[in-house]
């Protein structure tokens, strides 16, 4: 995929401050490309990466007939040891720690807090919010993931894990276990906020299956391939 800056004539760039909401209506702002972001609920066509302008692609996962990789099949045979908690989001310093310890890894765009994700309401703002947390035999917190359920629909809204455990991808292993609960829910759709047009970190998002994308010229979902995860670092300087 190649960077385009022509689209930059038609900006989406948006910010909504964040409030209580009809579950149905928040089903709405997923379909239309917004995502949630600490106190707001925002979308935008465009982003900074590697100092450079590239588009976003806003994602989703149909969660009818949902059907799982072998490499996911594998994440969730490694990580049947641990244990999982779903229940009402609950800020405290320890996942605060976990958090900062996590974001320590990160290049470029450091949050410095998980309040630049979460506002102090997010269990119930806009809609209800629910964490999963991950936890060994030792009762020591491994993972912590954040999602906000719609009436249909489900919005993955952030995940944070141990460093030093990075080999049992608990990253992937919290939203296997997230699209398990939204399809055992009866819902459509599982939203996993964006990826960019140009290779990025956020590679990952394209390897499920059932994936679908936006367009934001007519605001159509479309389903897209499958993309297995790549090291995407390695083909930056690619023509």
């Amino acid at each position: 995929m190649q960077t385009h800056t022509s689209f930059l004539d038609d900006i989406i760039d948006e910010s909504v401050e964040m409030q209580t909401m009809h579950p149905a209506l928040f089903d709405d702002y997923m379909a239309e490309g917004w995502r949630l972001l600490g106190y707001a609920i925002i979308r935008h066509n465009f982003a900074a990466c590697r100092g450079k302008i590239c588009r976003t692609i806003p994602l989703r996962i149909r969660l009818q007939d949902l059907s799982f990789t072998k490499s996911q099949k594998q994440v969730l045979k490694r990580n049947a040891d641990l244990k999982h908690l779903v229940r009402p989001i609950i800020l405290t310093p320890e996942k605060e720690g976990l958090f900062l310890r996590h974001t320590a890894r990160f290049r470029e765009r450091r949050p410095e807090t998980l309040a630049a994700f979460l506002g102090p309401n997010a269990s119930r703002h806009p809609v209800k919010g629910y964490e999963l947390s991950v936890f060994d035999a030792d009762e020591r917190l491994l993972a912590c993931s954040y999602f906000h359920l719609g009436e249909k629909a489900v919005s993955g809204t952030y995940c944070f894990f141990e460093p030093e455990v990075g080999k049992r991808s608990l990253g992937t292993y919290t939203m296997l276990q997230e699209l398990l609960l939204a399809r055992d829910m009866g819902l459509d759709y599982y939203y996993h906020g964006y990826c960019y047009d140009v290779p990025s970190q956020f590679d990952y998002k394209l390897n499920f299956n059932n994936l679908e994308v936006m367009d934001w010229k007519s605001g159509l979902w479309e389903p897209h391939q499958r993309m297995p995860v790549r090291q995407w670092d390695k083909l930056v300087n690619e023509p």
